[in-house]
């Protein structure tokens, strides 16, 4: 994993297995770089899985793209619902807490970011 507090100046290859690896629930999150500005992750789910709330990054927007399978996005502030399937994203607001769920018959993956920082 590419960690930096005082921002990179050349590009750095890290390939997959290289990230930190953290357990959020039942989710398997491999984060592959960590800055002041972005942090970037992929995560897996079984099918029926779910991971634990994330309580939202007051300061900072956050993405979700699946990359395959098919997740349930919930937004438990709002009781709003979002079902991702394969090639789609959701932007996710600053504070907004959320957490997702595979729905489908396949291991999800998904890969997350949030900027400019947690």
């Amino acid at each position: 994993m590419i960690e930096h507090k005082n921002g990179i100046n050349k590009p750095e290859l890290i390939r997959n297995g290289e990230g930190r690896f953290i357990m959020e629930g039942e989710e398997c999150t491999q984060i592959y770089a960590h800055t002041d500005k972005l942090i970037f992750s992929v995560s897996t789910l079984l099918p029926g899985q779910k991971a634990c709330l994330d309580k939202g990054h007051d300061d900072a927007h956050e993405t979700v793209y699946v990359i395959q399978g098919v997740l349930m996005i919930h937004m438990p502030d709002s009781e709003e619902y979002f079902r991702l399937e394969k090639g789609d994203c959701l932007l996710i607001p600053p504070g907004a807490s959320h957490y997702s769920i595979n729905v489908g018959d396949e291991t999800s993956i998904a890969a997350w970011s949030c900027a400019p920082h947690l």
